[in-house]
């Protein structure tokens, strides 16, 4: 009697997690580290390691208790993708090492790997359960530059007060900085938000990244594109659609690309005796 033939795993993708605490102040070195490593899993068929910053520490302070906050320190959850499951466990390894954190946690099974990307799944029901309102936004740069758009993200913050809690996918550069802000203070975030705008495309992204222009972004196309690529794309537009029923007034400016663009916005304003819009993403 022969032994039953054992499960194919060709065509598999293996997942493995980890959560890393590094410090408070890290968070370039912390970007650094990963754009070293999706270099050197390019040839592993590895993914990209995703950086959260922030969000444990949100969780635990409103109620997510799987797993505590480490006071200075932020998490950067990590994980791991391949069809080589020694390969991909052995570059997971790799990257807490390199990363020289404190309390690290390596998934141990597939119930823990989804108790650490819980974090990342609820990220928006923790921003809507918080006292405070909150605006996401979604820029991208060059890995590379990831390090300096972060020192932007934090001066802003300092000088303006808010605060400011940035996720996002450090191997594709694309980054989520959600700014928190009392009544009191919206009437910052739009010039705050646009000049997280300028950063990116100074440093060479884009501020339409994974989720594009939409009505809210429109406004600030041209300071990435240029006049010469927006006028390509009105022509081609007005080809396509020369009555303009099509998606109308999305994409193409219509205002000037300032601080101002959320103020234009419906629904941003607080109306005399209205309610006050909690919530607003740029995403």
């Amino acid at each position: 009697m022969t032994d039953p033939p054992m499960p194919s795993t060709e065509g598999r993708t293996w997942r493995r997690s980890a959560l890393v605490r590094i410090g408070a102040g890290s968070l370039a070195v912390m970007a650094l580290s990963a754009a070293i490593l999706v270099s050197a899993g390019a040839a592993g068929k590895s993914g990209p390691a995703l950086a959260l910053p922030d969000v444990v520490e949100i969780h635990s302070a409103h109620g997510a208790s799987f797993v505590p906050a480490l006071e200075g320190k932020r998490p950067l959850f990590i994980l791991a993708l391949g069809s080589d499951a020694e390969l991909v466990q052995l570059e997971l390894l790799r990257m807490v090492e390199l990363l020289e954190g404190v309390d690290n946690r390596v998934a141990q099974s597939s119930l823990e790997r989804e108790r650490l990307w819980d974090a990342r799944r609820n990220f928006g029901k923790v921003m809507m359960a918080m006292p405070n309102s909150y605006f996401a936004e979604d820029v991208a740069v060059p890995i590379g530059a990831i390090p300096e758009m972060a020192r932007r993200i934090g001066r802003l913050a300092a000088e303006t007060g808010l605060r400011i809690v940035t996720v996002g996918h450090v191997g594709d550069g694309n980054l989520h900085p959600t700014l928190l802000f009392g009544e009191d203070q919206r009437h910052l975030v739009g010039p705050a938000a646009a000049r997280i705008f300028r950063d990116a495309i100074e440093l060479g992204g884009t501020i339409s990244a994974e989720h594009g222009l939409g009505a809210l972004k429109r406004d600030h196309a041209e300071a990435e594109h240029g006049a010469l690529a927006m006028g390509l794309m009105r022509q081609l537009k007005t080809m396509l659609d020369p009555s303009g029923i099509l998606n109308p007034h999305k994409v193409f400016p219509e205002q000037p690309a300032d601080g101002e663009f959320l103020s234009r916005m419906p629904g941003w304003a607080v109306e005399p005796g209205g309610r006050a819009r909690r919530s607003e993403a740029g995403l």
